[in-house]
């Protein structure tokens, strides 16, 4: 299959006109009319991820987070990105990104949350005329210290930190994968009892706790990560394009934190 049609078929999963202006979305590194039969999955584009995708025998790559938010005016091939440039054409492999329009496609990062953790009635919190959006917001009859641990299960989360209150029994679960701390305020008015993300800022959880709603916060990799099987079985292509999950730490889950 040419790079171009698995432009295509990205876009057809993901659209990219979905992607938020900020975004840098489809084609990083590679040629449109190159020919890429085994496609590797993971969040960051490593040197490492590369490497990896051409040991496994992948004509190309898809990231979630993109080589590069803003445009450059030098390329260092020693350092940051510019050494993913640099093992991606030795390599001769193409680098693609999905980033958010794969959040607010239609059965995209957070309803994929939404439907592994068990929401009942999940709708997304901010919708497109697509279908789909930005977060999901659905029922979940558990009691809050309770479904922490079915959260951990279902995303396969090494910690999660909670915040506030801890003694609803049942719950209405808002959520958005990956960085949606400023989303809170619409949690509230979706009635959630209890809103997940991930990288919410101090200011962010102090006014969200002291409306009265608590947060529980996980690791920004290990979430969104969580939703990249279903990104892949999606993308593939039986007897044209095999896409593969790249495995290990940090490949496909981004920093870890160590508990001292």
């Amino acid at each position: 299959m040419k790079v171009l049609d698995i432009l295509g078929r990205i876009d057809f999963v993901a659209p990219f006109r979905l992607a938020e202006e900020w975004d840098n979305v489809g084609l990083m590194v590679g040629d449109p009319q190159g020919e890429v039969r085994r496609l590797a999955l993971t969040l960051d584009p490593l040197p490492e991820a590369v490497e990896e995708a051409s040991r496994q025998g992948c004509q190309g790559l898809l990231t979630h987070h993109p080589l590069f938010f803003k445009p450059i005016r030098g390329l260092d091939l020693s350092s940051g990105g510019g050494q993913t440039v640099r093992a991606a054409v030795k390599a001769g492999i193409t680098v693609l990104a999905a980033h958010t329009n794969w959040d607010k496609a239609k059965g995209g990062v957070s309803q994929v949350l939404a439907e592994r953790l068990g929401l009942t009635g999940a709708v997304p919190l901010i919708p497109t005329e697509e279908g789909g959006g930005l977060g999901a917001v659905g029922d979940l009859p558990t009691p809050t210290r309770e479904v922490l641990d079915i959260l951990r299960k279902a995303w396969n989360l090494t910690w999660l930190d909670l915040y506030g209150q801890t003694d609803r029994e049942t719950l209405r679960v808002a959520l958005c994968g990956g960085s949606g701390g400023n989303l809170w305020p619409t949690a509230l008015a979706a009635r959630a009892d209890l809103f997940v993300t991930a990288d919410m800022r101090y200011h962010d959880l102090l006014d969200c706790t002291r409306s009265h709603l608590p947060v529980a916060v996980a690791d920004h990799g290990e979430m969104e990560s969580a939703t990249l099987p279903e990104l892949a079985r999606r993308l593939a292509v039986p007897g044209e394009l095999e896409v593969i999950l790249l495995k290990g730490c940090p490949l496909t889950r981004g920093p870890l934190r160590v508990n001292t």
